[in-house]
Parts: structure tokens; C-alpha cells; sequence
């Protein structure tokens, strides 16, 4: 090879990597262009079967870890992530792709275009899930939220949690990685190219059907959704007059923007601290809030106790009374200093049978499964997010009611106020403000839905994983290299 098609060779090289590297940047994150994660392996997977070993893995590490450069300001200057953690959160995830690659690169070289295409999907649905189990944020990251804009696809996940939506996308990537890579045999990159299309056929026919679908039991609830954004050091030194008088606000505007019919209205996480001494006197106020209004009530703030203090929500029935308090199970490891909460509540109520969660409860599946399990249609969220993670996160949540069944009213201050059915579709939605407030109201429709997933747990996730076992037997079975031109 001479030495021009050499740097022939290293500019598509690099053009790959730069192609790849700018697709992730702006196919995930917090405000991702949801065509641009099925493209974004493309072009590193195309060039890898020319590439040695370390060449293959270090373009799909640095590929992978410029595009995940998209939240360095956020881990960084809004979350206040310490530097080397920030780091470690980027890299890990860039050298588990890398890896990835190299799985695909080493299927491409020998000819196994299926198996290639498969491999990276099976290989990254298992890192996701077992990264899952053990990491404090859950499923935050997970590349299957890159898709909350494209609502036949996050369907999938009714059957198969989030997993499958992660698996189709990097299906996709591989697919077309494969078929430009040059490697294989005509009749194997046919294969490859109808099984593919035939499982993306189904997956959005499905999408498509359950859009469609609408059960004729379905009824609807109105419920109205009041925020306002204050700074964080309100929040930090009020003390218990000034908390008691924002308290008051809130009661105010329920009263002046609630339209008639609102049968819940739901508010922000953690609005202000309450010593317990002045619990009776909060309670007090929303509960002749809720009679006055002929309306539910769900309040966050946190409430302190002898042994602690703890996030929660309290729920205030039409009649006014005091009906539940929940405590928030997951809270930020280093910001919140509250106890965890252990205990579910779901409340039957005329308007349905709902649940109690907060915030970054939603990030867990498993906590909002067994909320479906316990026949949850309607699951209300105050949340505090950070600004410009208000997308993002409320739609997080939103997948969890894709996932689960059920409607959703999250209120989430510094972020967005959101309304939506169990399909991931926006009935109301509006970012709140600092120093006003906002407010929003829509009927969400309630069904009694059980989804395969919600039944049956993590099934995919272990089925990717006993995927991939499978497919590292069959990497090692023959050797057989193919010329790449």
C-alpha cells in the first residue's frame, strides 16, 4: 500500500470517528435528536474490520466519550460532580463501547454479519442492566431515553422495559455498521438486511397499534399542576414564618388559577422545610385549601421528625383529610441528607386508583412496577429537577407509565410541569419560572392496563444476557478470516 493511500486510509478513519463522535453528541443527553442515536455507531463500525485490535477499540473509546462530552457542564457546573467522579462517569461507559465494537469487529472479520449485528445490542442491553443494579442513579443515561420523541419505538417498552428500546436502536447501528463494512457474502448481507427490517417492521407496527388502541373503559381526570421556581437559598435558610408564607401562596393560587372540576391538583417537591411542630398548621391549611377547591391534593416538602428528616408528599382528599403521607425511597447520594422512605401508598379515589412517588423515585423500574402490580392508573410525582434537565427527566418518567400502564401528573419545579397518559403522550406541558407562578391543567385518561412488562420484570435484559453468552460460544467456533477491501 503506498504511502497517499495510507493517509487515505487514516482521513476516513478520523472522518469516522468525527462522524460517530458527533452523532452521539447530539443523538443522547439532555435534549437528544432521537434519529441521530440509530446513525451515531455507524461509521466507527463500518471502518473497524480494516483496524487492528487496539486501533478498533481506542476509536470507538474516544468516539463514544467525545460525544458523551454533552453533559460535561452538567455533571460538571450544574450537579457539581467532583472532576475525577465526572470523568469516571464519562469513560466507563466510552470503554464499555469500545469493547463493544471490538465484539462486532471480530463477527465482521470472519464473516458472521448476524451475529455481528446482534452482538452489540445483546452486549450493551447486559452492561446497561448489571450497571443498573449496583449504580445509585439507576437507569439515568440509559441510552433507550435518547428515544422519548419517537413514540412507536418507546412503545416496546410495555414487553420489554426500557431494554428493548436500547437493543433496537444499537440493532440498527450494527446492522447498517455491517452492511458498509464490506465484509460477507452477498446472500448473508440480504439475510442480515431482511431480519433486521422485519424486526423494525414489527416493533413500530406494534408501536403504532398500541397509539391507536384505546380501551372503552378508559375514563378521565382533570388535574392541574402549580409551580414556582424560588432560589435555592429560600429553600435553604426560610425559616418557619417565611416557609409557612410561601405554604400560603400556594394555597392562594390554587385558589385563584384551579379551574372549577380540578379533581387533583399536584405541587413541587420539597417547596420548604416543616419542623414537625408545625405540621398541624400546614395540614390545617391545605386541608380547608382541598374543601374550599373540591379537590385532591398532593404536597411535597420535608418534614422533619426526632429521627430525621424525610422528602415527602402528603395527599389531601377532596373532603380534607389528611389521607397519606410518603416518604421519597431514592434520594441524591451528597445532595440529600434526608432519611429514605420504605413504604408505598396507593390510594383508592373516586378519580382512580392512585399512586405516590417523588422525583427520582421514577428513575428505578422497579419500584414504579410494583405500583402497577398494585393497580396504579394514576401516579403522581412532585419533583425538583435542575433546570435544564427538566426535559429529560420528565420524560424518564414518562417511560416509566409507558412501561407500567398508568397515567402521569409530575410537577417539577426548576424543570417542567407535564401531564401524560400511558403511551408517553404529552396532554399539557410548561416550563416553570422563577418568581411567578405557573400553572397546568389537562384531563389525563385512566385505564386499568396491565403490560406484559410490568408482569413479568427484566425478562429481556436476561435474555440479552444469555444472548451474549451465546454469542461469545459461537465467536470462538472456527476461525475462518475474510479479506476486507
Amino acid at each position: 500500500m503506498t504511502l497517499a493511500s495510507h493517509a487515505l486510509s487514516f482521513v476516513w478513519i478520523l472522518l469516522a470517528g468525527a462522524f460517530s463522535a458527533g452523532l452521539f453528541y447530539f443523538g443522547t443527553g439532555l435534549y437528544p435528536i432521537w434519529w441521530m442515536a440509530w446513525l451515531a455507531p455507524v461509521p466507527v463500525l463500518a471502518v473497524a474490520p480494516r483496524l487492528g485490535r487496539w486501533a478498533t477499540f481506542l476509536l470507538g473509546v474516544i468516539a463514544f466519550f467525545i460525544g458523551s462530552l454533552n453533559r460535561w457542564n452538567y455533571f460538571t457546573r450544574v450537579v457539581e460532580v467532583p472532576l475525577p467522579l465526572a470523568l469516571v462517569a464519562l469513560m466507563l461507559p466510552a470503554l464499555a463501547f469500545g469493547l463493544g465494537v471490538l465484539m462486532v469487529r471480530a463477527f465482521l472479520r470472519r464473516g458472521r454479519l448476524v451475529a455481528a449485528a446482534f452482538v452489540l445490542p445483546c452486549y450493551w442491553v447486559s452492561f446497561e442492566a448489571l450497571t443498573e443494579l449496583g449504580s445509585p442513579h439507576s437507569t439515568f443515561g440509559n441510552l433507550g431515553y435518547s428515544q422519548m420523541n419517537c413514540l412507536p419505538l418507546i412503545q416496546l417498552a410495555s414487553l420489554t422495559g426500557i431494554w428493548g428500546i436500547s437493543f433496537v436502536i444499537l440493532l440498527i447501528a450494527a446492522t447498517g455498521g455491517a452492511l458498509l463494512s464490506g465484509c460477507g457474502s452477498r446472500r448473508a448481507r440480504m439475510i442480515l438486511g431482511l431480519t433486521t427490517t422485519f424486526l423494525l417492521g414489527a416493533v413500530l407496527l406494534f408501536g403504532l397499534a398500541r397509539l391507536w388502541s384505546r380501551p372503552s373503559s378508559a375514563k378521565t381526570v382533570t388535574v392541574t399542576l402549580v409551580a414556582k421556581d424560588m432560589p435555592l437559598s429560600f429553600y435553604i435558610h426560610a425559616d418557619e414564618k417565611a416557609a409557612l408564607g410561601l405554604l400560603q401562596e400556594y394555597v392562594d393560587e390554587i385558589e385563584r388559577a384551579t379551574p372549577s372540576g380540578t379533581e387533583v391538583v399536584v405541587l413541587p417537591e420539597k417547596i420548604v422545610r416543616v419542623p414537625e411542630n408545625a405540621l398541624p398548621e400546614v395540614d390545617a391549611i391545605f386541608s380547608a385549601a382541598a374543601v374550599a377547591r373540591q379537590t385532591a391534593i398532593d404536597l411535597g416538602l420535608v418534614r422533619g421528625t426526632p429521627e430525621g428528616s424525610y422528602n415527602s408528599a402528603r395527599f389531601y382528599s377532596a373532603n380534607g383529610k389528611l389521607l397519606a403521607n410518603y416518604d421519597k425511597h431514592h434520594l441524591i447520594p451528597g445532595i440529600e441528607p434526608e432519611r429514605p422512605g420504605k413504604r408505598r401508598v396507593v390510594l383508592d379515589q373516586p378519580t382512580g386508583r392512585i399512586g405516590l412517588q417523588i422525583c427520582k423515585d421514577l428513575d428505578f423500574p422497579e419500584l414504579s412496577r410494583e405500583y402497577a402490580r398494585a393497580g396504579t392508573n394514576l401516579l403522581l410525582v412532585p419533583a425538583w429537577d435542575f433546570q435544564v434537565d427538566g426535559w429529560l427527566h420528565g420524560r424518564m418518567a414518562m417511560l416509566r407509565a409507558v412501561e407500567d400502564g398508568f397515567a402521569l401528573a409530575r410537577a417539577g419545579r426548576d424543570g417542567v410541569l407535564s401531564l401524560s397518559d400511558n403511551r408517553g403522550r404529552v396532554i399539557a406541558e410548561a416550563p416553570t419560572v422563577e418568581g411567578r407562578f405557573v400553572t397546568v391543567t389537562g384531563e389525563l385518561p385512566l385505564t386499568s392496563e396491565s403490560t406484559f412488562y410490568s408482569r413479568t420484570g427484566e425478562w429481556f435484559a436476561w435474555v440479552s444476557l444469555a444472548g451474549l453468552a451465546g454469542l461469545m460460544v459461537l465467536l470462538f467456533v472456527g476461525r475462518r478470516r475474510i479479506e476486507v477491501t
